[in-house]
C-alpha cells in the first residue's frame, strides 16, 4: 500500500517591504527561533509564536501560513549566510592554502555558526527531513557554484563540477546526520576526518593536527 505524505503549507505568502512590516517580521522569526528551541516543534503554535513576538496571529498569517513556513524562512535565512561565509572564505584560496581553509570552514558547519545548535536542529528535522525541504531547492547548487570557483584556483587535477557536486552532498550529508542522530561525534577529531576526505579526494596534502 502506497503511503501518503501530507504536503505541508511552508511557503511565505507575501514580502514585507514597509519598516514596520520589516520588524515585525524579524520579530516574528526572532520569536519562533525562541520557541521552537524552549518548547520544542510540536508545541510551538503559531499562536504562541505571535505572543512571544507581541503581535495577533491575525497579522503572523499575513505573511507566514504556518509555523511551516516560519521555520522555512529561518533556514533560508541561515543558509543564505552559509553561502556568503563559505564564498568569503574561498574568495582567495589556492593550493596551499585550501586544506587550513577547509577545516576552518567545517568547523563552522558543525559548530552550526550563524545559529543557535538547538534551532538549528529543530530545523533540520522539521525542513530538511519533511516535504517542506522543496522551499529549499538551488542552495547545494548555489554552494556548488563557489566550490567550483575554488577547485579551479586551486588548480585540482580533477573534474570540477563533479566533485564539487560529491563534496557539498557528502558534506551536508554528514553534518545534517552528526548534528540530529549523532551530537557526540561533533568532536575536532571529526572536523579533522572530514577534512582529510575533502583535502584527500581533491589530491592534495592534509596537515593533520597534533591529537591531546
Amino acid at each position: 500500500m502506497a503511503v501518503m505524505v501530507k504536503a505541508v503549507r511552508a511557503a511565505a505568502r507575501k514580502k514585507p517591504k514597509q519598516e514596520r512590516s520589516l520588524a515585525m517580521v524579524e520579530a516574528l522569526l526572532q520569536a519562533a527561533a525562541r520557541v521552537f528551541v524552549k518548547e520544542g516543534y510540536a508545541k510551538a503554535t503559531t499562536n504562541r509564536i505571535a505572543a512571544a513576538a507581541g503581535v495577533s496571529v491575525g497579522s503572523l498569517y499575513q505573511y507566514f501560513p504556518s509555523k511551516d513556513a516560519i521555520a522555512v524562512e529561518l533556514l533560508r535565512r541561515y543558509r543564505d549566510g552559509l553561502v556568503a561565509l563559505v564564498a568569503a572564505r574561498l574568495e582567495r584560496v589556492d593550493r596551499v592554502s585550501f586544506g587550513p581553509i577547509v577545516r576552518d570552514l567545517l568547523c563552522d558547519l558543525l559548530q552550526a555558526e550563524g545559529i543557535n545548535p538547538a534551532l538549528h536542529r529543530v530545523l533540520i528535522e522539521q525542513v530538511l527531513r519533511t516535504t517542506a525541504r522543496r522551499e529549499m531547492l538551488g542552495f547545494e547548487e548555489r554552494l556548488e557554484a563557489v566550490i567550483v570557483g575554488a577547485l579551479r584556483a586551486s588548480d585540482a587535477d580533477l573534474d570540477h563540477e563533479l566533485a564539487a557536486f560529491i563534496l557539498v552532498r557528502v558534506v551536508l550529508a554528514v553534518v545534517q546526520s552528526v548534528v540530529v542522530d549523532r551530537p557526540k561525534l561533533n568532536t575536532p577529531d571529526l572536523v579533522d576526518e572530514l577534512t582529510r576526505l575533502v583535502v584527500g579526494y581533491v589530491g592534495f596534502d592534509v596537515e593533520r593536527r597534533p591529537r591531546r
